[in-house]
């Protein structure tokens, strides 16, 4: 054990230790995805771990995060949980968790857990995971629900662990609540275990380095980031910033407006003027909101620095009560990413004559397609499981946007051998879809074209959430809209949002949407064009229309003089 203190102003020692705070998130990281029991979260890595101190605050994060989930946590930490178990009122095994929607992440399936860590006595640090569960009860998660109540079994803040022995109770409600109750109770053993590990890993960092509490080590990493982050704005002309969409909702389109406005060293997000909340699952609560918009400002301002409390404390953001970014309690929200999902390339549109460099074209990953399927096999016993899809990346100031890329969610795709173990369907087909990509100066990447087929003897339930199939994605700095998205149903186009009953043999094919442009299409470069048309992902056609692109006349070539004969 070392026995000297580090000095936290030094930059080595603080860049050394802020790396192993980094590294004991990931080890946590590593042991919940290869335990945990479901697709999404040991496939999808839909879940996140991060280090908090003991006020809650962001300390670290594991390196593959979701971007929502960083951000809600520590606010689920400081707003509810501390105050509602202050330290006194907790012990050594002590493990909290909720999957309230206001608390967490906006929707039900997603639960939060702190573990405290004790040292001498008293709390140093918090250990905190959220994951995605494959099933909540209740509707199966779809934007289809009219109320929180109809989405699922809501679990109150309290101890799911007291002093190391499970709250059988809870775990008994839970399991006899959904309808995979194996797979429910493995992902959430799996969450405490990493929990347990970040512990472990965090006790062994403060015998190495001799400390009593990481209130020093705290302040040093977010007084840093926070300077960081305020230079940064700082570099920015101070005005109001707006922008505004128009997305498909489900049976209204939804507008969304914002003003950005731009201060000397702070930034407030105003959504003022958007859409009123709707009697449907796409609701998005003030955590889910708040973790967008700090999301795509530190894209914009700060990427490089590993996020932790102090990148927040400059932005600041709100929406009128009662909006669909902040509903009234108990508004359905199983779906609220096909709205939340569209609020940084929002904000990447109102800043894009402030940061061209950063702005990026509207994504069709913006938001995830979720494919829920859910029914019975033979023997009467439930399977379930969401295959996420993907649309393409927006164009970026100087390169294309990637095909079929998870933005802003950071989800994994659950390869098409594990899904087919976990629900009867057949993949025909996943392709990318030519011409789908916005043209632009640098072209939005291609969407994706699938194909399921149920192989049960029985009906299949799906659960589409879909987006962009009515409103394409929008280019930037004079790049055009990407391919809109679609839904057939054995061919036909359906209605894209909500419940889709498929009967055995029956095939469902989804075309996800197109990313948008970055700059003027006429302006890309011809050897770009050509890459495009030797790929196959643009075809001459629209060559010629969008980038008025025309093969070089091949050169006239005179016939070759006949030899001279030679005498016999």
């Amino acid at each position: 054990m070392s026995m000297l203190k580090p000095d936290f102003n030094d930059p080595i020692t603080l860049q050394v230790m802020w790396d192993r705070l980094v590294f004991i998130a990931d080890q946590a990281d590593s042991a919940l995805g290869r335990t945990a029991f479901s697709p999404i979260v040991r496939e999808n890595h839909d879940y996140v771990n991060v280090l908090l101190d003991a006020k809650g605050r962001a300390l670290a994060q594991c390196t593959w995060s979701i971007p929502v989930f960083i951000t809600t946590l520590p606010m689920a930490a400081q707003n509810y949980f501390l105050p509602a178990f202050p330290p006194e009122s907790l012990e050594p095994g002590d493990v909290l968790a909720t999957n309230d929607p206001i608390i967490g992440t906006g929707h039900l399936p997603d639960m939060v857990m702190l573990t405290p860590m004790f040292r001498n006595g008293k709390i140093v640090a918090y250990a905190g995971s959220i994951a995605h569960l494959p099933d909540i009860g209740g509707r199966p998660q779809s934007p289809d629900s009219t109320d929180m109540f109809e989405e699922g079994i809501r679990i109150p803040m309290l101890k799911l662990f007291k002093a190391g022995q499970p709250n059988t109770d809870v775990f008994s409600v839970i399991e006899a609540s959904v309808r995979l109750p194996h797979e429910v109770r493995g992902d959430i053993q799996s969450m405490v275990a990493a929990n347990e590990v970040m512990c472990r890993e965090f006790m062994r960092f403060m015998d190495e380095y001799g400390l009593d509490d990481c209130e020093g080590l705290g302040e040093a990493i977010f007084s840093r980031s926070e300077r960081h982050m305020r230079q940064a704005i700082a570099a920015w002309p101070n005005g109001s910033y707006k922008a505004d969409m128009t997305i498909d909702g489900f049976e209204t389109e939804v507008k969304l407006c914002v003003n950005v406005e731009v201060g000397d060293d702070s930034i407030h997000v105003d959504y003022t003027g958007t859409s009123p909340e709707v009697a449907r699952g796409i609701n998005v609560v003030p955590h889910y909101r708040v973790a967008h918009s700090v999301y795509a400002l530190k894209c914009l301002l700060d990427p490089d620095t590993p996020n932790n409390e102090g990148c927040m404390v400059a932005l600041t953001d709100s929406a009128p009560q009662g909006s669909i970014l902040n509903p009234r309690p108990h508004a359905a929200g199983a779906a609220r990413n096909l709205v939340g999902h569209c609020i940084p390339s929002l904000i990447f549109k109102a800043l894009q004559d402030v940061v061209p460099h950063g702005a990026m074209g509207d994504s069709g990953g913006a938001p995830i397609w979720g494919i829920n399927c859910q029914g019975q096999r033979s023997d009467g016993t439930a399977y379930g499981s969401a295959q996420n899809f993907h649309g393409g990346q927006g164009g970026r100031s100087s390169m294309d946007g990637l095909d079929t890329l998870s933005f802003p969610s950071n989800c994994r795709v659950t390869p098409i051998e594990m899904y087919e173990l976990a629900v009867p369907v057949l993949t025909e087909c996943k392709e990318l879809i030519p011409d789908s990509g916005g043209p632009g100066k640098y072209r939005g990447g291609l969407g994706q074209r699938g194909v399921i087929r149920n192989l049960s003897d029985r009906e299949m339930n799906i659960y589409l959430s879909t987006e962009h199939v009515k409103y394409p994605c929008l280019g930037v700095l004079g790049g055009q809209a990407g391919r809109n998205g679609a839904v057939l149903h054995d061919g036909k186009a359906v209605f894209a949002k909500g419940r889709l009953v498929l009967a055995p043999g029956e095939r469902l094919q989804i075309e996800l949407p197109g990313g948008g442009g970055w700059g003027e299409a006429l302006e890309r470069p011809r050897e770009l064009v050509e890459d495009d048309l030797r790929q196959g992902l643009v075809s001459s056609e629209r060559a010629r229309i969008d980038y008025g692109y025309l093969p070089a006349t091949a050169p006239v070539v005179a016939p070759a003089a006949k030899p001279a004969e030679v005498p016999a």
